[in-house]
């Protein structure tokens, strides 16, 4: 096979493919003309040869007749039928070649269509979701998202992660005071306080998240009361938090054996329950919001698009690729058989061509043989007569 150069990189149109130099250009010939070189130094040899012998001399020469010249042209017309079964069979199996590629040209041509048409839908989608979201529920990804850039992300959520480790921090002793009583050692009751603290703020969090996610894809209406339910269940277990740090509060301290009173002395009980309900209310409601927040999931949904247009972006590269190569292969099977009649006139010419200089080394080898000054004379004169006869 012959290896070509390839043409410049195009842009190519949606299922379309321009002409093409093929990387690799159809090569079907069958027929191996002869090692002209070789047979005219044998030629030279048979003609010493000959003229040593005795088989031909001057006086053979003078009459013009070379018996070896018959014998050449039986060679030639063997070879004249040699190259038309050659050059037949030639056209054979580049006419099945050329059918089967064409089969093999459109299974690619659909590959690409399909992989061109999966691609622009991709990158529809893509570019219809590549707008920064201006409210929750409209269905676009966060800016940050569009973005792709790491720092922003870290500038925009680091605030709420620092507010939601201080809210746990804060959260940690109080909850300590509140079941200081339920834990067998201090460090059990650190352990439990801690818990309760990341469950306080990590669950109204996560609650966040998916009320953004119930905004911006939608839900049914079980969907709804699940939701509504969850926040009534949340409600009531920050009543029942309340109440606990109420009655720590009402608690008598009794600090070194001596009964200082409760932390509240002086306080009606329903304001300091109205205030822990409002403390408790506000840092659930700040944890949720975050959650909102930051969880977005078109931000998963456009990373995801993305992926998928450029698997796709590479697939079509790979199936234009194919295409544009089935393409030029075809081209030049096409062009091998618009060539044939030009080959093998090609080849004759070059057929008559070798044979004559055969004939004319053959003459050389004589006369080298002969060593006669006259000999060559004549069989200058029998080459000037065998082109002129032919042309």
């Amino acid at each position: 096979m012959r290896f070509m150069h390839r043409k410049p990189d195009r842009s190519f149109e949606a299922g379309e493919v321009t002409r093409v130099t093929p990387v690799v250009a159809y090569d079907g010939e069958l027929y191996r003309p002869p090692d002209w070189a070789q047979r005219r130094r044998d030629e030279r040899d048979l003609g010493r040869a000959h003229a040593a012998g005795g088989q031909i001399d001057t006086l053979t020469l003078q009459t013009g007749s070379v018996p070896r010249f018959q014998e050449l042209e039986d060679e030639r017309l063997e070879e004249l039928a040699g190259l038309d079964e050659r050059t037949e069979q030639e056209l054979q199996v580049a006419r099945a070649e050329f059918e089967a590629q064409k089969i093999r040209l459109a299974q690619s041509q659909r590959a690409f269509g399909e992989a061109r048409a999966a691609l622009d839908d991709s990158q529809g989608r893509v570019t219809e979701l590549e707008q920064p979201s201006r409210r929750p529920g409209d269905g676009r990804p966060s800016s940050i998202a569009l973005s792709g850039s790491r720092w922003p992300v870290v500038r925009r959520w680091l605030p709420a992660a620092l507010l939601l480790s201080l809210l746990v921090i804060v959260e940690v002793p109080i909850l300590y005071q509140v079941i200081l009583s339920w834990g067998d050692s201090v460090a059990m009751t650190a352990l439990l306080a801690a818990g309760a603290a990341l469950i306080m703020l990590v669950a109204p969090h996560m609650y966040g998240r998916a009320f953004r996610s119930w905004q911006e894809n939608g839900g049914s209406p079980q969907g709804r009361r699940l939701l509504v339910a969850v926040a009534a269940v949340w409600l009531g277990l920050i009543v029942a938090v309340a109440v606990l740090r109420r009655d720590a509060l009402v608690k008598p301290l009794v600090v070194d054996g001596e009964n200082i009173g409760a932390t509240s002395d002086g306080v009606s009980l329903v304001p300091t329950m109205v205030l822990l309900l409002a403390l408790l209310v506000a840092t659930a409601l700040i944890a949720a919001d975050l959650g909102r927040r930051m969880h977005n999931p078109n931000d998963r949904r456009l990373r995801e698009l993305r992926a998928k247009r450029d698997a796709e972006a590479r697939a079509c590269a790979e199936a234009q690729e194919a295409y544009q190569r089935d393409t030029g292969y075809a081209e030049s099977i096409a062009q091998f058989l618009q060539a044939a009649e030009r080959r093998r006139a090609g080849r004759l010419r070059r057929i008559d061509s070798g044979f004559d200089s055969l004939a004319t080394a053959y003459l050389g080898g004589v006369v080298e043989g002969l060593k006669d000054p006259e000999a060559a004379s004549w069989a200058e004169r029998i080459v000037h007569h065998r082109r002129t006869t032919r042309s």
